[in-house]
């Protein structure tokens, strides 16, 4: 085992947080040990009632926790998105020695706002079922380079950060995006398509999943996902069953997802029936069972 999986597994953490505790227990009691001999010592010079070190003391006492909570335990976000916007394009290919598959095309664009000075810009993806990449990610800007993690880690997740090759002062805003077009010529991908917030403040989030006329479900929902206690998985809380929105040409087929201030625990998108796929009761439950953010997840290199 790897010093760094050895230090990433959860008995390591866990010894981490419980020196973190043991080290503000001992701060708060050499703090009020201090205070004591500080406080009496200063009710004595100057003839003070007793009962004004009593109320002094857990008003001291609150200051050196909350002193402490701010400088080694609350991290707050780097910067905040104040708009995010996710679509997927979904076409059919003709397999070249089998059954057809699906293309997806998809973009992820972003406008945040730097709560401190920043350069890089993280963003997160999940993707569900075994595919070969037609376009690797790249950024929708070309100002900006794309740094690829390109392995998903162990929670499933492929983590990439937008480059903005140079600072991005605090309260300054800037519009970033990836995209990348892929294929699930291995095995399907989950019928959904989902974006979240990934914990931070978000103004508005939209969805989007744009499929050909002749290739359009039989049927679509709005779903909210929302992460269990553990924050491994999420489950499924809400579901609305959804109209395609009207297009111009009629050759494609359009179904939108818009939320304003969502919850940042949550995940937003659109679930759909294939018409070949007969209706299933259960249809709920695997909704529950789904994987995390986003829609497939990124192939090994040897399948690639």
């Amino acid at each position: 085992m790897s010093l760094r999986r050895l230090l990433d597994s959860t008995p390591a953490q866990l010894a981490g947080r419980s020196a973190d505790l043991l080290q503000l227990v001992v701060l708060t009691g050499t703090a009020l040990a201090t205070l004591y001999g500080v406080g009496t010592t200063w009710v004595v010079a100057l003839h003070l009632p007793p009962l004004a070190l009593v109320l002094l003391a857990p008003l001291l006492l609150t200051v050196v926790v909350t002193a402490y909570y701010l400088r080694c335990v609350y991290r707050p976000p780097d910067f905040v998105i104040e708009e995010l916007d996710g679509s997927l394009v979904v076409t059919r290919v003709p397999g070249d020695d089998g059954p057809d598959h699906h293309r997806y095309a998809y973009t992820r664009r972003q406008r945040v706002r730097a709560t401190r000075q920043i350069r890089l810009v993280g963003v997160r993806s999940h993707w569900s079922g075994q595919n070969r990449v037609v376009e690797e990610a790249s950024s929708l800007f070309p100002e900006h380079r794309l740094l690829d993690g390109a392995v998903a880690e162990e929670d499933g997740r492929v983590y990439r950060w937008l480059y903005l090759l140079g600072p991005l002062a605090r309260g300054r805003r800037v519009n970033v995006g990836i995209k990348q077009v892929f294929e699930d010529v291995y095995a399907p991908m989950k019928p959904y398509y989902r974006e979240s917030c990934e914990e931070r403040q978000v103004r508005k989030l939209s969805v989007r999943v744009q499929f050909d006329h002749g290739d359009a479900p039989a049927e679509a929902w709005h779903v909210v996902w929302r992460r269990t206690r553990s924050g491994s998985s999420r489950q499924e809380v809400a579901r609305t069953r959804c109209r395609p929105s009207a297009e111009p040409t009629g050759e494609k087929v359009v179904y939108e997802l818009t939320r304003r201030r969502p919850d940042p625990e949550c995940a937003y998108g659109i679930w759909w029936r294939w018409p070949e796929e007969p209706p299933r009761r259960n249809a709920d439950a695997a909704a529950r069972r789904a994987g995390d953010e986003g829609v497939i997840r990124t192939p090994s290199r040897e399948r690639r």
